[in-house]
């Protein structure tokens, strides 16, 4: 039982870790969104549809980066729960340079391979010399990247939430400022935001790096015999969020290319405006997972099931919150949102009918973060089969079999409203799994 003290003091630690995840998500995302402001504003929409080309690519890296994060996180913070530091440092140590080695391994394939990469990814005779541009120099930071964002969720796992936001805020202003420079006042177009955005991820990179060398850190890097088994058992925990962000990257493939045969290279642009958003929407989700996830993992550790399935009833409530304010937002005020990217004088049609399209995605965010949330509670009680399960069909079946039968069956409006329909499916399955969770541990009802 849960005294009214114990809860305030979960209440205090469990906010201060989800703001500073959700605000560190939102800086990631942040990265790419003020590259595509720039690059909308400062060279044209050819280039804003280049850079959302370049996208699927870096989600992949970002989803291999998360898989390890997520998984030696989650690992470290039921050993400390335990107090076996020992466990815990080894599990950081490994899990860093399999992420660091893997990222030169990324960098180096795609660099080698920069145009066949980009003619995968749908670039059109239009776009080919954008995509190549931007995403030469960004594989170039690859390891800053994967790195970084895996320091940044130990950190986090650390104790530091709230330096973390910090080190991801100080990343992202310098992103902001380098863009500005680099596109707008010296006129390197394209390359220059793929520079600005490289040189902010080093940055935070190293000051990462800085914080697990000092005497602050309880997590430290140690003397280790590599293993393959302990990382891949490690990684087994971070799958569920690893297909999250790596379908994604599926999703901006999927739609790029069925927009291209659509609607041409006008309905990617629109796309592009609406993936942004919905990035920051779905990070948003994630950061709430990541920041509950740590707390629960330690609370399983100590096999204090009350106070686990607390904190998932206080992030069910978040999420549902904050998909709700998506959702209205996205309805009622695209407008504004919309014009950042494109504009209303010089582009009136395009921009008419990306509002439009906005409306309808909107419908998407309404069952995301219970999805999400869900999805993130099971890896957090080391339960990866159901996380894994509500991943891969959220992720890549349900809105693969939505967006091909809404294109056929509405046009271009049944890809807008596609979304909508995968993440309902999805919704159904993760509340099934959960009852029957809950049914076969302790055999309670849920109301």
């Amino acid at each position: 039982m849960m005294t009214k003290l114990m809860k305030k003091d979960i209440h205090r630690t469990y906010f201060r870790y989800i703001l500073s995840s959700v605000a560190a998500m939102w800086v990631f995302t942040i990265y790419t969104m003020v590259d595509g402001m720039f690059v909308a504003r400062g060279v044209g929409p050819t280039a804003l549809a280049a850079v959302n080309l370049s996208m699927p690519f870096v989600n992949v890296a970002f989803a291999l980066g998360i898989l390890f994060a997520i998984g030696a996180s989650t690992k470290a913070s039921v050993y400390r729960g335990r107090g076996e530091n020992d466990k815990a440092n080894r599990i950081f140590t490994s899990s860093t340079i399999t992420v660091f080695v893997l990222s030169l391994i990324i960098a180096t394939a795609g660099f080698l391979n920069l145009e066949r990469v980009a003619l995968l990814l749908g670039a059109t005779d239009a776009t080919l010399g954008f995509v190549k541009d931007y995403l030469g120099i960004l594989i170039l930071f690859i390891p800053c990247y994967m790195t970084g964002y895996h320091l940044e969720v130990l950190m986090k796992a650390d104790g530091y939430p709230q330096k973390a936001i910090f080190v991801a805020l100080a990343g992202a202003m310098t992103n902001i400022v380098l863009d500005y420079f680099f596109v707008m006042v010296f006129g390197w177009g394209i390359k220059g935001a793929a520079i600005a955005t490289g040189a902010s991820q080093l940055l935070t990179l190293l000051i990462f790096i800085s914080h697990f060398l000092s005497k602050k850190a309880n997590y430290r890097f140690v003397k280790i015999k590599w293993s393959l088994g302990e990382n891949l058992r490690a990684a087994k925990l971070g799958v569920s969020d690893c297909v999250t962000e790596f379908s994604v990257g599926v999703v901006t493939f999927l739609f790029n290319n069925t927009l291209v045969r659509v609607s041409g290279d006008e309905g990617v642009v629109i796309y592009t405006v609406i993936s942004y958003v919905f990035q920051l929407i779905l990070m948003t989700m994630m950061g709430l997972n990541q920041g509950m996830q740590p707390l629960v993992s330690y609370y399983h550790g100590r096999e204090e099931t009350t106070v686990h399935r607390y904190l998932l009833k206080l992030t069910l409530f978040c999420a549902g919150i904050a998909s709700i304010v998506a959702f209205v937002w996205g309805v009622l005020y695209p407008d504004p949102i919309v014009g950042v990217f494109i504009d209303s004088s010089a582009e009136g049609a395009l921009y008419e009918r990306g509002v439009d399209a906005f409306k309808l995605f909107s419908f998407a965010f309404l069952p995301l973060g219970i999805v999400v949330t869900l999805m993130g509670y099971f890896t957090a009680v080391e339960q990866p089969k159901p996380a894994m399960a509500i991943s891969i069909c959220r992720g890549m079946i349900f809105v693969c079999i939505s967006l091909i039968l809404m294109t056929v069956l509405f046009g271009e409006t049944g890809i807008w409203l596609s979304m909508a329909v995968s993440e309902t499916a999805a919704l159904i399955l993760a509340a099934f799994l959960y009852r029957k969770r809950i049914r076969l541990r302790t055999g309670e009802t849920i109301s």
